[in-house]
């Protein structure tokens, strides 16, 4: 039986080391994306809730001030991020035309929002717009946009802000 020699990898086989360089850098950027999709969003206040403060038995209305970017264009879903900073869970249904400003009414009163999210009275939340390059919230996603929203100490009441307060 003829084997085939493997070929070390060495510099004198630029070729094989490219490939190599190529796929430690794919896997680079890949990371980061990964990692840049979880900390934040590329455009801060481009969403926003109607109102913008009121009681927490309410359920208001989303809307964004911008479409999706080029390439997660397929469908978006607004997302409450639970106190651990990572988990989210789904506050509006699925919306396909996201090729353009677009909105919602959430599924359920900011009350069960901050439940869900473990938030304490006083304390503040994160909401995020995910984008998809899919229809039906497949393919790649991208957090594009976020609102903050601030309860009252004693809980009956919050406030959005496109920014958070320190320690919170």
């Amino acid at each position: 039986m003829n084997r085939e020699k493997l070929k070390p990898l060495e510099p004198r086989r630029p070729g094989r080391m490219a490939l190599l360089l190529g796929v430690g850098t794919a896997t680079t950027v890949l990371l980061g994306a990964c990692s840049s999709q979880s900390s934040g969003s590329s455009n801060p206040a481009a969403v926003q809730l109607d109102p913008a403060s009121g009681p927490t038995s309410s359920t208001p209305t989303w809307s964004t001030a911008t479409a999706c970017v080029t390439g997660f264009q397929g469908s978006a879903v607004f997302r409450e991020v639970h106190r651990d900073g990572v988990s989210t869970n789904s506050i509006s249904s699925a919306t396909y035309g996201v090729t353009a400003p677009f909105s919602g009414k959430l599924q359920a009163p900011i009350s069960a929002i901050q439940a869900a999210g473990g938030i304490p009275n006083g304390g503040t939340q994160k909401l995020v717009v995910i984008c998809f390059s899919g229809r039906a919230l497949t393919g790649t996603s991208h957090r594009q946009m976020d609102v903050f929203i601030s309860y009252s100490a004693d809980g009956k009441t919050y406030t959005t802000s496109s920014t958070t307060s320190a320690g919170s």
